[in-house]
C-alpha cells in the first residue's frame, strides 16, 4: 500500500540520519480521521484530520533519548535526531536495557483495510445518520453524537534490521437519544464502514430513552447488573491494566500476583490476546518495537494463566517474549442480549460509564460513574430510567459470578492504554452501586 511505503521510507530516512547511534528505533504513524458530529438531530460539523507522527529512540550504550515530531522535512528530521541524541547524552544509563529486537518472521496479517471506510466521504457519513434522525423524530426525541471513519498506518524500523508496516481501518457511530429528562445510548463499530447498519443502533438508543419519562431514585447497594460492551470495557480495564510483565514482575503491583494457575473467577470467563480476530484491526507485531505478537490466553475459564511480555521485559527478567498485547477478546456466552436481561429478577442495566479510576491494582478495584442512561430491571423487563450511580468494585471478586451474551461487539478503541476489545454483554452479580447521584 502507498501509505505503508511512505511510512517505511520516512522511517528509513530518520534511521539514516541517526546512523551515529549505537542502536536506534523509528516508528511512524499516519492517521486519517474523519467525523460527522451531530446535535439536536442535525449535523453540526464535518471534520477531517491527517496527522503524521515520527518517534525516534536514539541509544548511546544503555542511555536512550526519545523524541516525537510531526515535521517530516529534512530539517525537521535533523532536529529530531539532534534532540534525541542530546537527551541520550544527558540521561543516566538504563542498566536493564539489553538490545532492540532483531528481525523475526511475522504471521500474515488478517484483512483489516476496507476501501468503504478509507474512501468514505462527508456525504457517506451523513447518509448513515439519516435513519438515526428519522427514528428520533418518530418518538419526539433529539439526538447527539458522531460517526467516524479512520485509517491508520504504522511502520517500525530499527538499526538491527526490523522493517514492519501495517494499515487498518475502523468506522463507528455513537448515538445518545435525548428525551426531556431521560436518555439512551447505543454504539456500533466495524472495520468495514459499509457493514454498519445505523437503523438498529438508533432503535436501541431510542427504546432506552423512552423506558420512562422521569429518572427514578433507586437505593444504592449490591445488585445484579447487565453491562453493555461499552460499560463493560471500561470496568474490565481494571484487569487489563495488570496483565503485563511490567505490572507483575517489575512494579509488582498486579492482581495476577499469587493467582496465576489458581481458579480465581467464573469458569464462564476466558480472556485472550488475539490480533487475528476478524473484528479487530491490529497488526501481528508489537506496536512498541515491531517484534512478533503471539496469540495466547490470559485467563482460561476463570484461571489466570499468563501475562504479556515485551522484548525489554523479556531481556530484563529472562522470560519468553509474547509482544505487548493490544487485541483483547472475551469469549461470548450462549444467551441472547434479551434473554440475559430476561434472567434478571431485580437489577440494573448500565449502558455506559465515565471517570473510571483503578484505585487498587492488587485487587483490580475500580470506581466510575454511569452516564447516558441507567435502567431498573424488574422481573426481566426494563421498567424505569434511574438517576446515575457511582460504582466501586473489585473486578477480581465480581467476575466470580458472571455470565455473557452470545454477541461479540467491537468496542471503541481504548486510546489511553492502546488496545481494542471485542466483548459481549456481561451479567455480573453482587455489583456494588455505592452511591446514587441527584441527576440522570
Amino acid at each position: 500500500m502507498h501509505e505503508q511505503d511512505r511510512a517505511l521510507s520516512l522511517a528509513e530516512s530518520v534511521l539514516v540520519a541517526a546512523k551515529s547511534a549505537d542502536q536506534a528505533q523509528v516508528s511512524v504513524s499516519i492517521t486519517d480521521a474523519s467525523y460527522a458530529r451531530f446535535a439536536r438531530s442535525y449535523v453540526t460539523q464535518n471534520l477531517e484530520s491527517q496527522q503524521t507522527n515520527i518517534s525516534l529512540t536514539y541509544y548511546i550504550g544503555k542511555k536512550a533519548g526519545t523524541v516525537n515530531s510531526a515535521d517530516a522535512s529534512p530539517d525537521g528530521i535533523a532536529r529530531l535526531v539532534a534532540k534525541a541524541k542530546e537527551i541520550a547524552q544527558r540521561v543516566p544509563p538504563d542498566n536493564d536495557f539489553v538490545s532492540l529486537p532483531k528481525p523475526q518472521d511475522l504471521s500474515a496479517a488478517v484483512p483489516s483495510f476496507f476501501a468503504s471506510t478509507s474512501d468514505a466521504t462527508p456525504d457517506d457519513r451523513v447518509e448513515k445518520l439519516l435513519p438515526v434522525f428519522a427514528r428520533m423524530k418518530r418518538s419526539n426525541l433529539s439526538c447527539s453524537g458522531f460517526t467516524t471513519t479512520q485509517t491508520q498506518t504504522l511502520a517500525i524500523a530499527n538499526s538491527l534490521g526490523v522493517r514492519v508496516a501495517y494499515t487498518g481501518t475502523n468506522g463507528g457511530i455513537q448515538i445518545k437519544a435525548i428525551a426531556p429528562q431521560t436518555s439512551g445510548y447505543a454504539e456500533g463499530y466495524a472495520l468495514d464502514y459499509a457493514t454498519i447498519d445505523t437503523e438498529p443502533i438508533a432503535e436501541r438508543a431510542a427504546a432506552k430513552a423512552t423506558v420512562s419519562s422521569t429518572p427514578a431514585d433507586f437505593a444504592p447497594g449490591r445488585y445484579t447488573v447487565v453491562m453493555e460492551p461499552s460499560a463493560f470495557q471500561a470496568a474490565v480495564k481494571a484487569l487489563l491494566e495488570g496483565i503485563d510483565a511490567s505490572n507483575v514482575l517489575d512494579d509488582k503491583d498486579s492482581w495476577m500476583i499469587g493467582r496465576i494457575g489458581k481458579p480465581t473467577m467464573s469458569p464462564n470467563f476466558t480472556l485472550r490476546s488475539d490480533w487475528s480476530n476478524p473484528q479487530l484491526a491490529n497488526p501481528p507485531f508489537d506496536p512498541s518495537d515491531g517484534s512478533p505478537v503471539k496469540k495466547f490466553t490470559f485467563i482460561d475459564k476463570g484461571v489466570p494463566l499468563a501475562y504479556s511480555t515485551s522484548t525489554y521485559m523479556s531481556n530484563k527478567f529472562h522470560v519468553p517474549a509474547t509482544g505487548v498485547a493490544n487485541s483483547m477478546v472475551i469469549d461470548p456466552g450462549t444467551k441472547s442480549y434479551d434473554d440475559l436481561i430476561g434472567s434478571v429478577e431485580r437489577g440494573v442495566l448500565i449502558s455506559r460509564t465515565w471517570y473510571e479510576r483503578v484505585v487498587d491494582p492488587r485487587q483490580a478495584a475500580i470506581t466510575g460513574l454511569t452516564r447516558d442512561g441507567v435502567y431498573a430491571i424488574e422481573n426481566g423487563k426494563l421498567t424505569k430510567a434511574l438517576k446515575n450511580f457511582r460504582y466501586f468494585v473489585s473486578m477480581v471478586e465480581v467476575m466470580k459470578d458472571v455470565e455473557f451474551s452470545n454477541r461479540a461487539a467491537l468496542c471503541e478503541p481504548e486510546t489511553d492504554l492502546g488496545y481494542q476489545c471485542v466483548l459481549p454483554d456481561a451479567k455480573i452479580a453482587n455489583f456494588n452501586l455505592a452511591a446514587q447521584t441527584s441527576f440522570a
